[in-house]
């Protein structure tokens, strides 16, 4: 496909999406509003154009920033009709929220649901066929190059025949690499060429779709594309490619639920510091440095486990260990000695999901044994996190808990947090590796 008629086919998708979008919105408006089923008001039209205006808009954006309109490789069912969903439910929570703010009025929740379901099983509907129309005469590449990037890259096509690509030439060798020329393009005819690392040709007057393939094997938890100087492009490795919104959005997550999350467990909050009072001498509650973002320090609030004096002595706590007071076994092993962390959130130091925040004692020490565990703080500390529903809790492997944050900074997504904060319920909070 030309560039043009390129352009021009995506042009036309995201119009119809546009078009399936209001579809859904007035289909569902005369359900709710004109078919008499339900009692309802009446002069709703002008509000509800006004509502729609919003919605379209906010779907197009959603849409745009998750991709959507720019994935370059195709995806299988499953995760393009994933990736749509996603996209559509929050482009809903973000109309649902600030409908309200900007008209002060929030729509039917029974005509929400239905226009959100409609959308959603219209949207699916179209793009799910025409995905599946385009894959019906496979896409055909060229690979140039023999590096691990772009071997890795042919094994994931060569392993997923549904994402439509075939491989028709690979020039591997440095001979063949060399002897190959821009008219013999002519000849193989490819849909896009794939360099490894950067082209060994002129490709200034390529029509073609053409992929390059960097070595970004140092990249661990990610990478930007900036421009750094008068249209000049550079990567910038081990800086993860996170969008302003979802930081914003992020933020405004860990704060309303935890505002939220202390105001139901205060009586529990009241409850641990009064048995932590009377158990024991000294305060209800100890501070501790941490490092945190960007290798920061702050100071971690707990509820207090230990005797007074043994708190931020500069060593692991291990099974039986006599400092801890009677009921801080049981803060400890429950974990529930964390909660006063919550108010860590609400201040900003840290989130309600990310890597644990280690002492600077022990970050010093672990950083000259584990090369990559700086890179750790390139992400607000957590109360929970990708390693600890994983199981690397507490007396546990450190070089476990490291790959597992690294993967958690590099693949995170406001979903991703969801899906951890769903999963600390679901596994408890008991933890039989801690002291």
């Amino acid at each position: 496909m030309s560039s043009r008629r390129k352009r021009r086919f995506e042009v036309t998708v995201k119009v119809f999406d546009l078009i399936l979008v209001n579809v859904a919105w007035w289909f569902a408006y005369y359900l709710r509003f004109e078919t008499n089923l339900l009692p309802s008001e009446v002069g709703l039209f002008d509000l509800y154009l006004k509502f729609s205006i919003l919605v379209t808009f906010l779907t197009y954006y959603s849409f745009r920033s998750e991709g959507i309109y720019t994935t370059r490789v195709p995806a299988t069912d499953f995760q393009y009709i994933f990736s749509i969903i996603k996209a559509n439910s929050f482009a809903f929570l973000l109309f649902i929220v600030s409908s309200y703010f900007l008209f002060g009025h929030k729509p039917s929740r029974l005509f929400a649901l239905a226009y959100y379901f409609l959308s959603t099983l219209l949207i699916v509907g179209l793009k799910l066929s025409i995905h599946r129309v385009h894959r019906r005469k496979p896409k055909e590449y060229l690979l140039v190059g023999n590096t691990k990037q772009i071997q890795d890259y042919a094994e994931k096509i060569t392993s997923k025949p549904e994402l439509g690509i075939q491989i028709k030439k690979w020039l591997k060798t440095d001979e063949e690499i060399a002897n190959f020329k821009v008219e013999d393009l002519d000849t193989i005819k490819p849909d896009t060429i794939v360099f490894a690392d950067r082209p060994t040709i002129d490709i200034s007057n390529l029509l073609i779709e053409v992929i390059i393939l960097p070595d970004l094997s140092h990249a661990l938890v990610g990478y930007q594309v900036v421009n750094i100087m008068s249209g000049t492009l550079a990567i910038i490795i081990n800086e993860p490619n996170f969008k302003s919104r979802s930081i914003i959005i992020k933020r405004i997550f860990d704060f309303v639920l935890c505002s939220i999350g202390v105001i139901i467990i205060s009586p529990l909050l009241i409850l641990i510091a009064l048995l932590v009072k009377l158990t024991s001498k000294g305060p209800i509650l100890y501070s501790q440095v941490r490092m945190g973002l960007d290798g920061r320090e702050f100071k971690m609030y707990k509820f207090r486990s230990m005797t007074v004096g043994e708190t931020n002595k500069e060593t692991w706590t291990v099974k039986n260990d006599p400092r801890v007071t009677p009921i801080g076994k049981i803060l400890r092993k429950t974990s529930l000695d964390e909660l006063p962390q919550l108010f860590n959130v609400i201040l900003g130091d840290m989130s309600l999901v990310g890597p644990r925040p280690e002492r600077p004692i022990f970050v010093n020490k672990f950083k000259q044994s584990i090369p990559t565990y700086m890179l750790r703080h390139k992400m607000k500390a957590g109360i929970t996190g990708w390693a600890q529903i994983n199981g690397w809790r507490g007396d546990t492997s450190i070089e476990k808990r490291i790959e597992c944050d690294l993967y958690y900074i590099k693949n995170w997504s406001i979903w991703m947090d969801i899906w951890i904060i769903f999963m600390t319920f679901w596994k408890g909070f008991i933890n039989k590796n801690a002291y």
